[in-house]
């Protein structure tokens, strides 16, 4: 197969979901930690199911609208950070097919794998190697490197076997995985999608697929400026240029500056959005979204000169595809949108519905999202508690770090309309310390110093049930065992949940110099005598205020936060 249509790409996508599908349960045990909360396979399954539901019911004929459908399928229904970055890998992976084109060739299929390295790069603010993004990484490079491919399958199953070769290393690159004698999670799934992928080419495969609603009839119900929103288009012009660096129009200008890419984008990011900067030796090229294009050629103008340059109006394209609608009415409709509330509101994501009502009652924070019901939310599920909220302020406090890049793709998509910060509590206890000194009458920033200066002076300590018997050079953790965490290290681990109690109260004491007060939050595998043994041991032996809440969570029996 010398060219890749947009039909056959399709069951390729497919089977490359059916393919992580039918291991998610493997990849759940590839885990590091024995607690079953947030699992990458779980996460990457309803991902990628998601993705594929949105282009089950359509036949193309466009390659790279089957890629936009996907991969914004992929991003609307990201679970955790597994699911964000792999979200992120197709993004970058379609974003180089051609419009109005129904094939690409071996050059585009290989170049499909290095755009999607740099998308995932450049989505986490601070990769971490030996992880899915060390796979696709390597898999990306070494592809580049062999130019002598002869069909669309050879350029598959290099990939799959490059993938599969680096995945095994992960555990050198990562202590967390030699320890425990495992591969990375999240880079297996990448490797179980691409073998898919080569199924895909190589099978005719018929796959059995969830009956939905047609596309036509959901987009019926959007308004135009949602349409407006999902199709990625947004207002002003979408700006693009190759520029090489250092270089001049004329011997008489001045020397350009010497270049550097971090402060690059943070001179780009606040006139626009959207942005993208991919760096080829002394060539960069740019994409951007902003009200205000001479700024941005501006910026570019001071490290180099422009190799080609191209800007144009997003608001008249959208016009142009959507006849009848006038700039009048576009206007009038945006600006109803932006007419909104400037009270500050906390959106908080809990782990039992105990909690939300807690939070609700006790703390009137009325926009929580369930984990328990939902499991981990998606970037739609946070675009829509946004939404509700209908205020110009919200802080976001996450529980859970792995539902963090989740939250934060939702922000960067309503943030022309909502003003957004993202407090990562790292877990409930910590959670309901920053929602309990909340203050509604104060401002965004006043709020945030206070949560933050709050989450800093509280050390918090959790226990839950081991999944699984692991050897750790500090501990050995045995199946069905009470084990105690803090800061994501397992700290205790013992058959008697007392003794477990005690020993993560011992350390969590140990940090702080002069603890005053303590809150219990117990779940539902919590026993009355541990609840009343813990509390009379905090505030007879060490004199601290103790307040026991019952959260009724499930994954976790007891959090422990002092202060």
């Amino acid at each position: 197969m010398l060219t890749l249509n947009a039909s056959k790409l399709k069951e390729m996508f497919v089977a490359g979901g059916k393919a992580i599908e039918s291991e998610y349960e493997y990849i759940n045990e590839l885990n590091v930690f024995p607690v079953p909360d947030g699992d990458t396979g779980t996460n990457m399954m309803i991902t990628i199911n998601g993705a594929i539901e949105a282009i089950n019911n359509i036949d193309y004929t466009d390659i790279q609208l089957l890629g936009k459908h996907f991969s914004r399928g992929l991003l609307m229904n990201a679970r955790g950070n597994s699911g964000v970055i792999f979200s992120q890998i197709i993004k970058g992976f379609t974003s180089v097919f051609k419009e109005g084109k129904n094939e690409i060739g071996i050059v585009d299929f290989v170049n499909a794998f290095t755009a999607a390295k740099n998308t995932a790069y450049a989505a986490v603010a601070s990769p971490v190697e030996g992880t899915i993004l060390t796979v696709i990484r390597v898999t990306a490079e070494k592809l580049s490197k062999k130019r002598n491919f002869k069909s669309i399958d050879d350029v598959m199953k290099t990939a799959c076997n490059e993938a599969q070769k680096i995945l095994l290393q992960t555990p050198e690159m990562l202590h967390e995985l030699k320890e425990v004698g495992v591969v990375d999670s999240g880079g297996y799934g990448l490797c179980r999608f691409f073998d898919g992928m080569l199924i895909g080419i190589n099978q005719n495969t018929q796959f059995t697929t969830v009956k939905k609603i047609p596309l036509a009839k959901i987009e019926a119900k959007k308004s135009f400026i949602d349409k407006l929103e999902d199709a990625n288009i947004g207002f002003g012009y979408c700006c693009e240029f190759i520029m090489t660096l250092k270089a001049r129009v004329t011997l008489k200008q001045s020397t350009k500056k010497d270049f550097d890419v971090k402060s690059f984008k943070k001179q780009l990011s606040k006139i626009g959005d959207s942005m993208a900067v991919v760096i080829d030796g002394d060539i960069v090229k740019v994409h951007i979204h902003t009200i205000n294009p001479h700024q941005v050629l501006e910026i570019g103008a001071q490290y180099g000169e422009f190799n080609k340059v191209k800007i144009e109006n997003m608001t008249l394209q959208f016009l142009e595809r959507n006849p009848g609608t006038t700039l009048e009415k576009l206007q009038d409709q945006v600006k109803t949108r932006r007419k909104l509330p400037t009270t500050v509101k906390i959106i908080a994501t809990v782990p039992s519905t105990t909690i939300a009502n807690i939070y609700n009652s006790e703390l009137s924070i009325s926009h929580t999202i369930n984990t328990e019901a939902v499991g981990n939310p998606s970037v739609q599920e946070f675009m829509d508690k946004i939404r509700d909220a209908h205020t110009a302020n919200i802080i976001i406090v996450v529980d859970d770090s792995n539902i963090i890049l989740a939250a934060k793709e939702a922000s960067a998509l309503v943030k022309n309309e909502v003003n957004t910060e993202i407090i990562n509590a790292s877990n409930i206890a910590a959670s309901y310390l920053a929602c309990l000194i909340f203050d509604p009458m104060q401002d965004m920033n006043t709020n945030i110093k206070n949560i933050n200066n709050a989450i800093k002076a509280t050390h918090v300590g959790k226990v839950s049930i081991s999944s699984k018997p692991i050897n750790y050079s500090h501990i050995e953790v045995k199946k069905n065992h009470f084990i105690g965490i803090i800061d994501k290290k397992i700290v205790s681990s013992d058959y008697s949940m007392s003794n477990v109690l005690k020993r993560l109260s011992d350390l969590l004491l140990n940090k702080i110099r002069r603890p005053k007060n303590a809150w219990i939050i117990y779940g539902n595998n919590a026993q009355i005598h541990d609840i009343k043994t813990l509390k009379k041991y905090l505030m007879e032996t060490h004199s601290l205020k103790v307040s026991a809440i019952d959260g009724n969570q499930p994954v976790y029996s007891f959090y422990i936060a002092i202060q």
